[in-house]
């Protein structure tokens, strides 16, 4: 079976009635090239969507059900050629457990039938990352990085421009969760942060933590790489974030690339606390400490009288209350659901405690099964510790492990071989 499609020119002429030159050479696709392509446009529309540029915000309900059509166009295709895309025969067990962690999830957060039937169309895009090609997942990593480095780039010279006083065409806009947004074209400023002297920098995407963990996560695809032109741009607009959470892990995974290329860590430890010290004295020190890294980053760090860290704003004091009540009640196992968390608006923003209030410990349970069911597929064991590590760590502040812009990158990197970059660094 032919594994290359060419354009007739011949059959084009007899149905436009007009010559048409001979571009035939030109109009071969490859059968691969096209069901790459197609599933390249469902994960990346997923994975962005997910990220909610304000571009995607009308289809932010949707991203599974208008993913769902490329990525199984690609499978179908995909089943024609003699060197398949999907692959892989390990798939069955990872699948079983997402779905038994999806189906306990769904249970017991209440949901209704459309989130069932949401959830299955997300469960497809999952297996079909399942049995993707080992080796077309590096390739996928470093499209997800050069196509975040496009956006990036752009968007951080408007904001720069901005900030330098040059008035840039804007519009006011309104997006997910009612927050409010003035529209610079390349980059949106939050009104939450208009007044401040330093308006944090988040792109097009909501939030700055969400882009920040976004690029963190792609970065780690990255290891070994990370002087390409695009993750340059990711550890730009990650220290331009100002984002608590972007800067400890950008730390975390410093040392965890060096520990997977098998460098010696305690060195860059030493440099890194020394550096890290001078960088907070003179945040303390520089007039007076009125200055944008003290107060967006050192203040935030301080614990106040409550034994809380300042920058710790996850939950409410409504909701903290709330929650430690749940944590003594018979239904920590189960959860108290998605309706009851919104009819009560006990107004949780994200993470730990929001995740456990809404599904329950069970669900947490089943989450750890499936993490440890894939993560047992692969034998790059550092790569596996460092998602692990990663994962665990942002589960804390975000609670969000299965969205899909924190969770494809992670499930590249448990694959990622480093080997030839190991080998790289060994040599005289």
């Amino acid at each position: 079976m032919r594994n290359i499609w060419q354009i007739d020119i011949c059959r084009l002429q007899r149905i436009f009635c007009v010559p048409i030159p001979d571009f035939s050479q030109y109009l071969i696709i490859s059968k691969r090239d096209a069901a790459l392509c197609l599933y390249y446009v469902g994960i990346f529309f997923a994975f962005y969507t997910s990220l909610a540029p304000y571009c995607l915000w009308k289809f932010y309900m949707y991203e599974q059900y208008i993913a769902f059509f490329p990525v199984l166009l690609a499978f179908l295709m995909s089943l024609s050629l003699s060197l398949p895309l999907f692959n892989r025969k390990d798939y069955l067990l990872p699948f079983i457990a997402y779905c038994l962690c999806s189906v306990v999830m769904n249970v017991l957060g209440g949901k209704n039938l459309n989130g069932h039937i949401g959830s299955l169309f997300i469960g497809i895009i999952f297996l079909s990352l399942f049995m993707f090609d080992r080796k077309e997942l590096e390739r996928l990593g470093d499209a997800l990085s050069a196509s975040m480095g496009m956006i990036l780039i752009p968007s951080m010279i408007t904001f720069l421009l901005f900030l330098n006083g040059i008035h840039l065409p804007h519009f006011h806009i309104v997006g997910i969760g009612n927050y409010s947004y003035e529209n610079y074209i390349f980059f949106l400023l939050d009104d939450r942060f208009a007044m401040d002297i330093y308006p944090r920098f988040h792109s097009i995407f909501l939030e700055p933590s969400h882009m920040a963990m976004a690029c963190i996560a792609l970065l780690l695809t990255q290891v070994g790489r990370w002087k390409r032109w695009y993750n340059l741009a990711m550890f730009g607009a990650i220290i331009l974030s100002f984002s608590l959470a972007g800067y400890l892990f950008l730390v975390t995974i410093l040392f965890c690339a060096s520990w997977m290329l098998h460098k010696g860590i305690l060195k860059k430890l030493l440099i890194m606390i020394a550096g890290v010290s001078v960088i907070v004295w003179l945040s303390l020190s520089y007039e007076g400490g009125d200055n944008l890294a003290n107060r967006l980053i050192i203040e935030r760090l301080a614990v106040g009288d409550d034994g809380k860290i300042e920058g710790d704003n996850r939950v409410t004091e409504g909701f903290e209350r709330e929650y430690e009540s749940f944590t003594k009640s018979d239904k920590f196992l189960f959860g108290e659901g998605v309706v009851k968390f919104e009819r009560y608006n006990v107004s949780g923003n994200a993470g730990y405690r929001v995740f456990l209030y809404k599904f329950g410990l069970l669900s947490l349970i089943f989450l750890a099964l499936f993490y440890l069911t894939f993560a047992s597929m692969s034998t790059q064991k550092r790569s596996v510790a460092v998602m692990f590590l990663v994962s665990i760590m942002s589960f804390i502040p975000h609670g969000i492990p299965l969205k899909f812009y924190f969770f494809i990158p992670l499930y590249i990197l448990t694959f990622r071989d480093l080997t030839p970059y190991i080998h790289q660094q060994q040599k005289p």
